[in-house]
């Protein structure tokens, strides 16, 4: 049995894991699924101060407080960076690291603006510029293909806070005490910043890859696939665990 975190990207809540948390509780495993501040179920707490940086906390508190160790934590998308960033916080807590279709940040002060499309990135900045706490969500086309998903997506999803457009993740340079690593790419989701994100790690040291036949939300369109190459990972792990 393994403990999985599951860490959702910009506009989401932890609503999004609920398909895959059944999949791998079936599967013997233990899940917890946090939303992060300003978003999902803590919408109302949305300000404009609410950076990258709390949500690491957020996650780091549930470790703490639900007494959790050997834990596989899973980012989707913006997801990427809070994983990381709690690996250098936590890294004793850690077992291993998931990317699904997500950054992989290896460095502090290069904001997620950076890593988009520029012209995407600037309709956000007019955003900011107005004032605004949150950036409202976008790009449904690219996070599902059915018609009906996407428009539950749409009546679920939540303005993300700006601050975590605008500034980076800190990185303590411990994350890279996790050494077990695993990216999933979403190959339908083409093109994209993380086919890049995927190639930069795939074939390191610790690092295994795979893809999905999804577009972004693959913890959506195909859960019981996903929680299939999750429980897989799990099982590799436990059998040639870190010496």
């Amino acid at each position: 049995m393994a403990v999985f975190v599951l860490v959702h990207g910009a506009w989401h809540g932890g609503w999004c894991w609920a398909m895959v948390e059944d999949a791998l509780r079936e599967r013997g495993h233990r899940t917890h699924a946090p939303t992060l501040t300003g978003l999902g179920d803590r919408s109302h707490l949305l300000t404009s101060e609410i950076d990258s940086d709390l949500h690491v906390l957020d996650v780091v508190n549930v470790l703490r407080w639900a007494e959790l160790e050997d834990v596989i934590l899973v980012g989707h998308s913006y997801g990427g960076l809070i994983v990381t960033g709690v690996a250098g916080q936590v890294p004793e807590r850690v077992k291993a690291l998931v990317y699904l279709d997500a950054f992989v940040p290896e460095e502090s002060g290069v904001s997620l603006f950076a890593r988009n499309n520029p012209e995407r990135m600037t309709r956000f900045q007019a955003e900011i510029d107005s004032g605004a706490a949150g950036i409202q969500p976008d790009l449904f086309d690219a996070w599902a293909e059915d018609e009906e998903v996407k428009d539950w997506l749409r009546s679920m999803c939540t303005p993300q806070p700006a601050k975590t457009f605008s500034s980076d993740v800190t990185l303590t340079g411990r994350e890279v005490e996790v050494a077990h690593r695993y990216y999933i790419l979403c190959e339908r989701n083409h093109p994209s910043v993380f086919w890049k994100e995927h190639d930069r790690v795939k074939g390191r040291t610790g690092w295994k890859s795979d893809r999905i036949a999804t577009m972004h939300d693959a913890m959506v369109e195909k859960p019981d696939e996903l929680a299939r190459l999750l429980d897989e990972f799990a099982r590799a792990l436990s059998e040639n665990p870190p010496a």
